[in-house]
């Protein structure tokens, strides 16, 4: 398993455990929105937006920004 620390537009990061090639992470990460935010189950549509991954940190080591 490899890491990688996810960057989004407006700061917001963490991090995530994958199986990939730093140029599949790369791939499938960067330029991409993702839902960040808290989830409610009660309310599946509030609480969260929707934001644009901008760094792949990969492994703590190789780094790729957009």
């Amino acid at each position: 398993m490899n890491k990688a620390t996810l960057t989004t537009e407006s700061g917001h990061t963490w991090s995530t455990s994958i199986n990939g090639t730093f140029k599949e992470v790369c791939d499938y990460f960067l330029g991409k929105a993702f839902p960040i935010g808290s989830f409610d189950e009660t309310k599946p549509n509030e609480g969260f937006t929707m934001e644009r991954v901008v760094k792949v940190v990969y492994n703590d080591k190789q780094i790729a920004t957009q």
